[in-house]
């Protein structure tokens, strides 16, 4: 018997064994199941029908049973027949199936309604989806006399309108028009102004999907056209001006997709100008931070301080670099002001950017790189500093502790000049001969006395007005902008032949073109480093005695860079012309700024 016993423990282990496969795959097959409920309309009119749709998403095959839809409060079904449908997907090498089963649904009463999650039999077990709502509302007078919106308008949608100084504001560009209307192409019809705001375009949304809203009782689509990142540069109410677009539509009373045919051909077809209204938002001022470097850093970044090298020898250059990386408001960060020992000589910090549009948000990274110089042998002490960095979805600092620097500097070694001479010294003979010596001119009449005289004075200028120039570029910040514009236009259009080459992305490539034009204008005449519109700067320009045909060729080329996103991208060589071209307006720019 107890032989018996073993044998019949082993081979109930060994049969648990070998069922473990096939019962892991039937869990994970229930896991694999995804089941998801959506309603074509969730704000519908009363008497007006609508589709709830169950979508049963997985793998492989399975035994499924017709959904069986509960009563449902404010609607009615209008067939227990629901149509189906099935889509079969692979990507990656996964296939995937997808099941959908759709009834028609009427609206009965007006009010806010709940349909409750529906079971669904798959494989023998009973599966829930999830529950959606809806909303009933009376039918609106649909005549234009008394509608308060339009056929087709506008509008600039922010996602906050009381933001934070340097704060980043999503203002998305939507498209409303009523049913019966197809939109057939866009485009922006003019450079939006932001004054006060340092604007940066977010990835466009290469198919715009429309979806069903109502307004003042009267059913609408709207779509998402474009979105742009707004920084506003300060604090107060300000006025965001209108956005100009252009929108070639056509009727088309009997289709639901409005845009499935975009340039398509059909009746009463035109172009329409359309203008949104403009918005007024007050911009909160940054609240007062406690002791601390102020980098004017609002967003979520992580920031790092590093030194060249620590062993240097008096009069050697040594590199402390600062950077800045994660989401926010990069284009607008300033360079840090540490407090450094008062030996070392410090020139203009050189800053480099990389700036990237994902998604909904600005990101990149920025560096600081400041040099250093001291004339006196010792230990330094770059001392430890705090950065504030404010959070506006806290409304508080965060702040970066970064590490102290030692910096050993020893005496730079002198090589001295050998005075001795290796040869005998001459003795003249004497009683053979008279020797005369020729008549000496006096020390005054000799070229090197004025010489050693004058040198001295002119070094003596021309360090004073090399420390004065120095002194002023530290202090000066316009100044400093107007002596660096011209290398800084160079390096931003250095960038964009080198992103033109290596990335071959005009949007990028222009856009650094557009930078170098508008910094160099603006660096040059003293004017806001953000927040100005195209049209301020050429009216800057203007105002300078430049001559008509320059004006002119910087407006086109100004206008190009701002609509190169909307128009079919050139050739390599076109695009390298529009970059020379920048070069040759800021030569000419030059002479009169």
């Amino acid at each position: 018997m107890k032989k018996i016993g073993r044998i019949s423990a082993v081979g109930i282990a060994l049969t648990l064994l070998l069922l473990s496969p096939v019962l892991l795959h039937l869990d994970a097959a229930a896991q694999d199941l995804e089941l998801n409920a959506t309603l074509s309309e969730t704000k519908v009119f009363t008497g007006e029908q609508f589709t709830i749709s169950i979508e049963v998403q997985s793998s492989g095959s399975h035994s499924m049973q017709l959904p069986e839809l509960p009563v449902i409060d404010g609607a009615r079904i209008i067939s227990s027949n629901p149509s189906r449908s099935t889509s079969i997907s692979i990507i990656n090498g996964r296939t995937t199936r997808t099941t959908s089963y759709i009834y028609t649904l009427i609206a009965t009463e007006t009010g806010n309604y709940q349909i409750p999650p529906i079971p669904v039999r798959i494989d023998n077990k009973t599966l829930q989806t999830n529950s959606v709502e809806f909303e009933v509302v009376e039918q609106g007078n649909l005549s234009d006399s008394n509608s308060s919106y339009p056929d087709i308008f506008i509008q600039v949608e922010l996602d906050d309108e009381t933001p934070f100084t340097g704060q980043q504001v999503i203002a998305s560009i939507v498209l409303y028009f009523k049913q019966g209307i197809e939109v057939t192409s866009f485009q922006p019809s003019f450079g939006w102004r932001t004054d006060g705001f340092w604007k940066e375009e977010l990835e466009n949304i290469s198919q715009p999907r429309a979806e069903s809203t109502i307004l003042d009782g009267v059913r609408y689509r709207k779509a998402t056209l474009l979105r742009y990142a707004l920084f506003p540069s300060r604090s107060g109410d300000m006025t965001l001006s209108a956005y100009g677009l252009s929108v070639g539509m056509r009727t088309r009373p009997d289709r639901n997709d409005p845009f499935g045919s975009f340039f398509g051909s059909g009746t009463n077809q035109r172009r329409v100008n359309l203008e949104s209204d403009p918005l007024e938002l007050t911009i909160a001022s940054l609240p007062d931070q406690r002791e601390s470097v102020d980098i004017n850093a609002v967003g979520d970044f992580e920031i790092s301080r590093e030194i060249s090298q620590m062993e240097i020898e008096t009069g050697e250059t040594v590199e402390l670099k600062t950077t800045v990386t994660g989401a926010g408001n990069i284009p607008l960060l300033r360079h840090p002001e540490y407090d450094l020992p008062s030996v070392l000589e410090t020139f203009t910090p050189r800053e480099t950017s990389n700036v990237e549009r994902r998604g909904l948000t600005i990101q990149g990274q920025k560096t600081f790189t400041q040099q250093l110089v001291t004339r006196t042998p010792g230990r330094l002490q770059i001392p430890s500093e705090r950065v504030a960095v404010f959070n506006p979805e806290t409304e508080q600092y965060s702040y970066v502790r970064l590490p102290e620097h030692t910096i050993n500097v020893s005496s730079a070694p002198v090589t001295a000049a050998s005075s001795s001479s290796g040869g005998r010294a001459l003795t003249p003979v004497t009683g053979l001969a008279v020797w005369y010596s020729a008549a000496t001119p006096a020390i005054y009449q000799q070229a090197w006395f004025w010489a050693f005289l004058v040198l001295p004075l002119l070094a003596l200028i021309a360090g004073w007005w090399r420390k004065t120039y120095i002194d002023r570029l530290k202090g000066d910040h316009e100044f400093r902008r107007a002596e660096l514009a011209e290398q800084t236009a160079d390096e931003r259009l250095k960038q964009a032949r080198e992103d033109l080459r290596t990335d071959h992305e005009p949007k990028q490539v222009y856009n650094l073109v557009h930078k170098a034009l508008t910094g160099y204008i603006s660096d040059k005449t003293g004017l806001p480093e953000a927040g100005l519109s195209d049209n301020d700067l050429l009216t800057t320009v203007e105002h300078h005695s430049v001559n008509r045909q320059t004006l002119k060729s910087l407006k086109y080329l100004l206008d190009k860079c701002n609509t190169i996103s909307f128009a079919p991208a050139g050739s390599d060589d076109a695009i390298s012309s529009d970059i020379e071209k920048a070069e040759t307006l800021i030569n000419e720019l030059k002479r009169v700024l």
